[in-house]
């Protein structure tokens, strides 16, 4: 053990790595196995987002930039939020861009939460708002939501918010919803903002797979609740940008104001070709965005009916590229060990819900984030497997 190894502290020392990375790595290079796991578009980014950027750095974009983004970004992000969510935010001191909505998720609950404070998370839930929570000494508290549709109601989250009171400080309200694929119905939301706006918390609004919702209306808690509202988004999903970690928070000027100090002081900037990228595809890309999501909504009905075929219960995605399939009641074990039987037996990688919460929940989550091909042969293993578990 080294000298300074005592210097680390528990908090970071207890912290576990994100169990999809983990699986990631473990099972990404079996060439036998179908990798279902990482959350991540399948696709290419478009050549005109590409050329963008090799533009940006023939023009000598290659110096530090602003660091709440380059003013084009910012504005072609007013722009875009204005065009497909009604959302009206002055790119002068209301957007600021950060490294990925990862990095948006980060400063916020870096920047508002202290030691003993609460950060209120919906579960099952991506694990980075616990994470993060954890690594500042506050106190993530999971909502356990219930089958079938996992979602957060304004009496659970009531009985929570007076419950903790106070040490409150962030709500996470991300829809649709990463691993389950559900989403919030305008209704639904406006009875969550009709309860919230009597609480002095903030809504740490991840809306990241916004323009991937095949079903429904999407009303954003931004447009409801703009001065409780932190809205997070990104170019990862929509764009098929991961890679080049651009994401961004907008909301009330006062608080934005503090939070970029947070951001510049672990982050300073992002890159500027990167945002100059980020800008192109916000501006010229909602074709690129309208051909994925059209196949991405066609291996969903795929999965659905292989599902229903085999056996499989699940809940019914309406967003995102995720599929939340629950464990057979027939096995005898958590989570965790249902992936492991799957990996093992029918060469097919998943996430079980260990990944996403603390709580006992028996599901698993797919994403069809994958092609059709590897998604056929992921059908034929599970089916493989399925059928000889009821046979045992």
């Amino acid at each position: 053990m080294s000298k300074i190894a005592s210097l680390v502290p528990e908090s970071l020392k207890s912290s576990k790595p994100s169990l999809i990375r983990v699986l990631n790595n473990k099972y990404g290079s079996d060439p036998e196995m179908v990798n279902l796991t990482v959350g991540e578009p399948d696709f290419k980014t478009a050549d005109h987002v590409k050329l963008a950027a090799i533009k940006s750095i023939l023009d000598d974009h290659t110096h530090y930039p602003h660091n709440w983004g380059t003013p084009g970004l910012r504005n072609a992000i007013s722009q875009y939020l204005a065009r497909h969510f009604d959302l009206h935010y002055d790119p002068e001191g209301e957007i600021f861009v950060t490294e990925g909505a990862s990095g948006a998720i980060s400063t916020i609950i870096n920047g508002l939460c202290e030691p003993g404070d609460v950060v209120l998370v919906p579960c099952p839930a991506y694990t980075l708002y616990r994470i993060n929570a954890e690594l500042c000494n506050a106190q993530a508290v999971e909502l356990e939501t219930s089958a079938p549709d996992f979602k957060v109601t304004p009496q659970l989250l009531k009985e929570a918010l007076d419950k903790y009171g106070d040490k409150v400080k962030v709500l996470v309200l991300n829809y649709p919803v990463n691993p389950t694929g559900v989403t919030y119905t305008p209704d639904e939301l406006r009875a969550l903002a009709d309860l919230l706006k009597n609480y002095n918390v903030a809504i740490l609004d991840d809306e990241i797979y916004a323009d991937l919702l095949y079903e429904g209306e999407h009303l954003s808690m931004a447009k409801l609740l703009p001065d409780q509202t932190l809205y997070v988004n990104g170019v990862s999903k929509n764009a098929a940008m991961t890679g080049w970690r651009v994401g961004y928070i907008c909301g009330p000027r006062d608080v934005l104001k503090a939070l970029a100090k947070v951001h510049q002081a672990a982050i300073s900037t992002n890159a500027t070709m990167n945002m100059d990228a980020a800008q192109e595809a916000l501006l010229h890309g909602d074709e690129d965005t309208a051909k994925m999501k059209a196949e991405y909504d066609r291996r969903r009905k795929f999965l659905m009916a292989a599902m229903d075929k085999i056996g499989f219960e699940y809940t019914k995605p309406k967003g995102a590229f995720y599929l939340w399939v629950k464990v057979p009641d027939g096995f005898d074990g958590d989570s965790m060990a249902y992936a492991e039987h799957l990996a093992e037996k029918a060469k097919v990688a998943v996430v079980p819900a260990a990944a996403f919460t603390k709580l006992p929940v028996r599901y698993f989550r797919i994403s069809y984030a994958a092609s059709m091909e590897k998604l056929q042969k992921a059908v034929d293993g599970l089916a493989k497997v399925f059928a000889q578990d009821q046979a045992d």
